[in-house]
């Protein structure tokens, strides 16, 4: 494989960034990783190397940027199901302590 399999994938990543719409999907995105690191493995690795790495990293941290309010997100429904199960053991321990003293 060439240095132009690397390029593609980095192509795709930069389409679906530019893309105001685009909606990170974790199945695409580990098909992408899966592809990103077979064309990484058997890379050339020739001229211009030092720019494709650059445009990669570039492109990870929009990639990362773009993903904060998704992790915000998460963090709040995972913080929201924590408090609702907290909240649940409380009810079901408050049942059981009226029930044993009727």
């Amino acid at each position: 494989m060439s240095d132009d399999a690397v390029l593609s994938v980095i192509d795709q990543m930069e389409s679906w960034i530019e893309d105001s719409t685009w909606s990170p999907d974790p199945e695409a995105l580990a098909q992408w990783n899966a592809a990103f690191q077979e064309a990484m493995a058997s890379a050339d690795r020739g001229p211009g190397w030092g720019k494709l790495i650059e445009r990669a990293h570039a492109v990870g941290e929009r990639l990362e940027a773009r993903m904060v309010p998704f992790i915000q997100q998460r963090d709040d429904l995972k913080a929201e199901l924590d408090a609702q199960g907290r909240g649940n053991r409380a009810l079901r321990g408050y049942g059981a302590g009226l029930r044993n003293s009727l």
